[in-house]
């Protein structure tokens, strides 16, 4: 009886033990610097003219950076497809720019607070003629082609939803901002995107895009992530951003960088 009881505590501790071993947040905690997975895209996170990075995500992690004391350091994602692998492998402690919760990919990471909620649509050019586009149905036809990428939205939901039309699958590695050279280039009719991307890409790019269809593919919550053992550096870095959240400043750097969630 007795060692059926140890082993039955061995098998309950297992869980705990496991979640010990947080990578991210040691090396955070030995560097006094969290290295920030982002991509580029217009009020999200860029550069200005002398190379500096700017955006949201910047003046969110500045303000993380003057509540802990840790330094910032910012690279790009290579690709969404090998994400997992990256921020297990410790190329970023964490993704900073705000992604989008997907019911296809949640389970594979540690999703952190909640920022705010937004929709995914399908764009087009801001000059194409969509007039005879009533429908998302409509969008279903072998005359129309995406263009997509590994592992983010359109390389998830074009197939699935939309498999009678083309999709150009960019390689993987490649710049966000090759969906929109795809657009205006004429070589893809839609994009799959978030809300917040495209008004963060139409900031800065008037007019360049409109939505198509009368809806949209799904709602989702906007959040930061983290590797999947990472619980001691969610529950800290989460912590900051509730109180950035409450003492009114994410509201004031969403409005500051157009980026409006529901």
């Amino acid at each position: 009886m007795l060692k059926a009881l140890l082993a039955l505590a061995l098998i309950l501790a297992m869980p705990f033990s496991a979640h010990a071993e947080d990578k991210a947040f040691e090396r955070i905690n030995k560097n006094q610097e969290i290295n920030c997975g982002v991509y580029v895209l217009g009020t999200i996170f860029s550069y200005d003219a002398s190379g500096q990075p700017q955006g949201f995500t910047v003046d969110l992690f500045k303000e993380v950076s003057e509540r802990t004391g840790l330094k910032v350091r910012y690279t790009e994602i290579s690709s969404f497809a090998t994400l997992l692998q990256d921020l297990n492998g410790g190329k970023y402690d964490m993704t900073c720019a705000p992604l989008l919760l997907l019911p296809s990919t949640a389970m594979k990471y540690l999703p952190g607070y909640f920022i705010g909620s937004d929709e995914i649509n399908i764009y087009a050019d801001g000059e194409k003629d969509i007039s005879g586009i009533k429908t998302l149905a409509d969008l279903n036809d072998p005359k129309y082609t995406f263009v997509g990428m590994d592992g983010e939205l359109g390389g998830i939901y074009v197939p699935k939803m939309f498999p009678k039309a083309k999709l150009n699958l960019l390689a993987m590695g490649l710049s966000v901002s090759n969906m929109f050279l795809e657009l205006r280039g004429k070589k893809a009719d839609f994009v799959v995107l978030s809300r917040i991307a495209a008004n963060a890409y139409l900031k800065d790019n008037p007019g360049q895009l409109k939505k198509a269809g009368d809806g949209s593919i799904l709602k989702v919550s906007v959040r930061v992530f983290y590797p999947p053992e990472s619980y001691k550096l969610k529950a800290n870095i989460d912590a900051i951003i509730d109180e950035i959240q409450r003492d009114g400043t994410m509201d004031k750097l969403l409005k500051k960088h157009g980026l409006n969630f529901d």
